[in-house]
């Protein structure tokens, strides 16, 4: 059975390649779930390759349409100059003359023979013909275009807030896929969940995803069991942090694709270790991106400024506003394409932590280390732990390939100067030294000994 893909490669995943040719879908949620965003996109991505599109809107008007339609990336008007789109306004249409707009409807479509055809929403078309007529209008659609042109028909019907009921419901039994958006709020923050309960001739092997809305259309997250794929990491290569102590104490640096966190009180010099390895990094020509939460751009620059070290790594600054596991997965997967980058510093993973609770938080962590593992990303995390001896006990100590706990003793006399140390408490795949060091933070960044 031909295939039309959606253009999203998550939800394509998860439909086992994309919708089936000749069939009809129904796309089911709340408001503000993103269900015509996901319709237009869906349209959008396929009419890029040369396919036709078709529009029957009871929602807004054409020039309503353009306008929405852009602000999301979607150019709809030039794809009707390309002769790829058609809008059909049934809007402003008087109530009275639907019927006979409806066979004209039908007999243009039959004739234009469009690949995929969007109907928004059934909702309001239930509201003008009422239940029979929909039931009937629907069955009409199916058999005549769905099925006479072996045409992608996508219908959005909206559920209102408190109902479990989709529309009116009859769509769900003359429809042959569903798929519904969802989402809940649990404090700050905003989970979006799309189920597929059903669809015919794909195979489902997994029926509930997270999905976040972004401008491209929406993203779904197809990594529910967070398996690895299977590659093999090379632990014999090591990138050198370019701080020759601590390389030593890491048994010859950090690998390609490796998890590692820089763990110690506020105030041990997690952020100014961090920010060391990052120029160092940068100048053997690694592609850095710098991700903090918890200091702007300007504000790492000067401490860069003040410490001497190079700044040609890219530096982002995210509040770190309550997002879920997936969003931060999403957010940051994306930054990484955007600069090509090979290793990742997130500043801090406390500041993450604010908003979750510990099971999202080490979810949080789970999403990473596969986002590392399957792009070979190196990565490089600060956190502050309660104290070092939980952090060895707890799921932290699994995730991570190698863990550096900083930590500091108060002077105890007037005159004294306050001591750092450094202390590798594990490095996967090496033959590390467990032995506590003493650093400094000099111009240069961090000297150790």
């Amino acid at each position: 059975m031909e295939l039309i893909s959606t253009g999203i490669p998550g939800l394509d995943k998860a439909l086992s390649g994309g919708f089936s040719r000749g069939t009809s879908i129904l796309i089911a949620g709340n408001p503000g779930t993103g269900k015509t965003h996901l319709a237009i996109h869906v349209l959008h991505n396929n009419m890029k390759k040369g396919l036709k599109g078709a529009y029957i809107s009871f929602a807004e008007t054409k020039k309503q349409f353009y306008q929405n339609a852009m602000e999301s990336g979607a150019n709809f008007e030039k794809m009707e100059k390309q002769g790829l789109f058609r809008f059909y306004d049934m809007l402003t249409m008087p109530k009275d003359e639907m019927k006979e707009f409806i066979d004209f409807l039908i007999k243009d479509l039959l004739e234009w023979r469009p690949d995929i055809v969007v109907f928004d929403s059934v909702t309001v078309m239930g509201q003008i013909f009422g239940q029979v007529m929909l039931r009937s209008f629907l069955h009409s659609i199916i058999g005549r275009i769905v099925n006479a042109l072996n045409t992608l028909a996508i219908l959005i019907d909206e559920i209102p807030y408190g109902e479990k009921k989709v529309g009116f419901g009859v769509e769900e039994f003359v429809v042959d896929g569903v798929i519904i958006l969802e989402m809940e709020r649990k404090g700050e923050v905003i989970k979006r969940y799309l189920t597929i309960p059903k669809m015919r001739g794909r195979k489902i092997t997994k029926s509930a995803y997270e999905y976040v809305i972004i401008r491209e259309g929406i993203d779904v997250i197809a990594v529910p069991e967070l398996k690895f794929t299977g590659k093999t990491i090379n632990t014999s290569e090591r990138l050198k942090t370019g701080i020759p102590a601590l390389d030593d104490l890491l048994g010859g640096g950090l690998y390609q694709g490796s998890i590692n966190m820089i763990a110690g009180p506020t105030g041990s010099g997690k952020t100014i270790l961090a920010l060391t390895i990052a120029s160092n990094m940068s100048k053997q020509g690694r592609k850095v991106l710098y991700i903090t939460f918890e200091e702007s751009p300007g504000a790492i620059l000067e401490t860069m400024r003040k410490l001497g070290l190079d700044d040609d790594f890219s530096i982002i600054s995210l509040v770190p506003e309550a997002k879920t596991p997936v969003q931060y997965y999403a957010l940051i997967k994306k930054l990484l394409e955007e600069t090509s980058s090979e290793i990742l510093v997130i500043d801090s993973l406390s500041a993450m932590k604010s908003h979750m609770d510990e099971r999202d938080f080490i979810k949080a962590l789970r999403y990473l280390q596969l986002l590392a593992k399957e792009n070979n990303i190196t990565l490089i995390l600060t956190h502050v732990p309660k104290n070092s001896q939980g952090l060895a006990s707890t799921d932290f100590s699994t995730l991570m390939d190698s863990i550096i706990i900083l930590g500091y003793e108060l002077p105890r006399k007037i005159g004294e100067s306050m001591k750092r140390h450094i202390f590798v408490l594990k490095s996967r795949h090496s033959d590390h030294k467990p032995v506590l060091m003493e650093f400094r933070i000099t111009r240069g960044g961090i000297a150790i000994g």
